[in-house]
């Protein structure tokens, strides 16, 4: 029966505040959080340029890295071409450009 009492008390509770407080109020708590908003969404955009800047740099030095082990590789297998070359030139004898 406590319960019945409590809530009717609840129902019947008028506010005191003039509405012109209770505007003034929610207008400045409106302004509050829109302001907080566009803060928030500026920074969010900051950073979604600066994640999206660093993908796009390691895609680039991840595309760089690997032609440039392609080319260590073909330069590598050239080289030990020449070689075989120049040790197949001094078994037989013949001269190369470094010797004289």
């Amino acid at each position: 029966m406590h319960t019945d009492v409590r809530e009717s008390e609840q129902r019947e509770a008028k506010y005191t505040t003039p509405s012109w407080v209770q505007r003034w109020f929610l207008t400045r708590s409106r302004n509050g959080w829109k302001t907080k908003y566009k803060v928030l969404k500026a920074a969010s955009k900051v950073l979604q340029n600066r994640v999206n800047d660093m993908t796009k740099s390691r895609e680039k030095w991840r595309h760089d890295a690997k032609e440039l082990v392609q080319r260590v590789r073909e330069l590598e297998a050239e080289n030990a071409v020449l070689r075989e070359r120049a040790a197949a030139s001094k078994k037989h004898g013949q001269r190369t450009f470094g010797s004289g």
